[in-house]
């Protein structure tokens, strides 16, 4: 949902500051503007990346080349704002590359990491560098006299409070597939380090939008999994497509964007609407399109797209499932197992066995792309233990209870489907991500808000904003 920076202010003020009121939005506004607004520590995680002051082209008019002293000067506000709003040990992640160094030496670069360390480490609010992580893509724009540019840096700072920093860190939760099948490694996989490899958006994917700086969604997964939970409020000051935001609701987090292009803005809703807010619900929704609607857009009567899901339900069989992997990950499970088992759950994915846990997996890497990073027996248990509650929630469910579940679902996933009369519509996928304009110039937006798979029949009513 867009709501334009007086509104965001009005709420807070009438919210006596609470966020309550204004989470679960893109804020369409200055970003500086924005966070003055916002209460001290009230901010679980900051996972952004600011403009670089290379010249791009902007949508909006909105120059991204200030002079240098200038332009620190606006990272410098931004930065002791962030600072303010987060909470104790918080984690606030600084994506960057370089700038330009004005009247200087052709060629001298400037990186935005190294020139803004000190802003974080300044009084008030002191930061501390946990860690520092090199995001290395492929691909990467080719130069004569130096060497190709194929990385980005992210800088992870705490907010300590006293002499304390005790930042949360579920690394269970991005645990990956081992290189070698050592007896001796973690049964579910290795710590991914801090050298990541993600390969840059591609061109047509539902990730991709007219923002000429998109970050995959992987590289927002593996920060939101693993330092936040669920719940609780994640941050974008600097939130351009939208990569942030919807990765921060498809965990089940609460979020808030800022943005000051309300071109991106738009883009950026219409992409959140393509996710549903949690994993449970994401594989629910892939489900409804895989084997209501056969994976093609169209347009089917609700009882016949809930018949179609239960008869889905009724063939699957997780018992010998459930069975594979309890034997597979016992407790007592001997060291010298361990690599069998491993390669046993590889070569479950890689023969396409017809497993409907394995199908699952598939559906739901659409949506969670650091699910190609998991060894074989972490796949199949988060897969297993996701589609155990689809299934149970379909297998069950009268034909009211189904159809309530559809409405939700609409509700939750406005860009991909909606409720007319009866039926429930499933539109192709715009990977362009261009949000239809309406007559009077207005554009559907996407909701917010913390909603599961409770059955609440209602069909989803878009608020609008004003293309002022």
């Amino acid at each position: 949902m867009l709501i334009t920076l007086n509104e965001f202010t009005r709420r807070l003020g009438e919210d006596a500051g609470a966020l309550d009121a204004v989470e679960n939005h893109i804020v369409v506004g200055d970003c500086a503007e924005a966070l003055r607004h916002m209460p001290d520590s009230s901010v679980d995680l900051i996972h952004t990346s600011p403009p670089y002051n290379i010249d791009k082209d902007y949508k909006g008019n909105h120059k991204d080349r200030k002079a240098l002293d200038a332009y620190l000067c606006f990272l410098q506000a931004v930065i002791d704002e962030l600072k303010r709003v987060l909470k104790p040990h918080g984690s606030l992640f600084w994506q960057t590359g370089y700038t330009q160094v004005q009247n200087g030496t052709a060629g001298d670069i400037l990186p935005i990491d190294i020139v803004t360390y000190p802003f974080f480490r300044n009084p008030p609010n002191q930061m501390i560098l946990w860690d520092r992580i090199i995001w290395r893509y492929f691909g990467g724009l080719a130069f004569k006299r130096k060497y190709t540019n194929k990385h980005e840096t992210i800088l992870w700072y705490v907010k300590p409070d006293g002499y304390e920093a005790n930042p949360h860190f579920d690394v269970d939760s991005v645990r990956e597939r081992s290189r070698e099948l050592d007896k001796r490694n973690n049964f579910w996989g290795r710590n991914p380090g801090n050298v990541w490899e993600v390969d840059r958006v591609a061109f047509g994917t539902t990730e991709q939008s007219s923002h000429i700086a998109v970050y995959p969604e992987e590289i927002a997964e593996k920060i939101i999994r693993a330092t936040s939970k669920a719940g609780q409020l994640v941050l974008d000051p600097f939130s351009g497509s939208g990569t942030t935001p919807k990765v921060a609701r498809s965990l089940g987090r609460r979020w808030l964007g800022i943005e000051i292009s309300p071109e991106y803005a738009r883009e950026s809703v219409r992409r959140i609407g393509f996710q549903q807010p949690n994993e449970t619900a994401a594989l629910c929704s892939a489900v409804v399109k895989s084997k209501a609607f056969g994976g093609r857009p169209g347009t089917l009567p609700i009882e016949e797209a809930g018949r179609r899901i239960r008869i889905w339900a009724k063939s699957v069989d997780l018992a010998g499932s459930k069975r594979l992997l309890s034997t597979a990950s016992r407790k007592s499970l001997p060291k010298d197992a361990k690599p069998e088992v491993w390669e046993s759950f590889e070569r479950i994915f890689d023969n396409g066995t017809g497993d409907p846990v394995v199908e699952a997996d598939a559906l739901l890497t659409a949506d969670y792309k650091n699910r190609r990073n998991l060894n074989g027996v972490r796949r199949y248990q988060t897969a297993l233990h996701l589609l155990q509650a689809v299934h149970a929630s379909v297998s069950s469910a009268t034909d009211q209870d189904l159809a309530a579940l559809l409405a939700q679902l609409a509700a939750n996933e406005p860009s991909s489907f909606r409720i007319v009369r009866g039926s429930i519509r499933l539109a192709a996928a715009d990977k362009r991500l261009k949000p239809p304009v309406r007559g009077n110039g207005q554009t559907p937006s996407a909701p917010g808000g913390r909603q599961d798979l409770k059955l609440q029949a209602k069909e989803y009513q878009p608020a609008l904003l004003p293309d002022d």
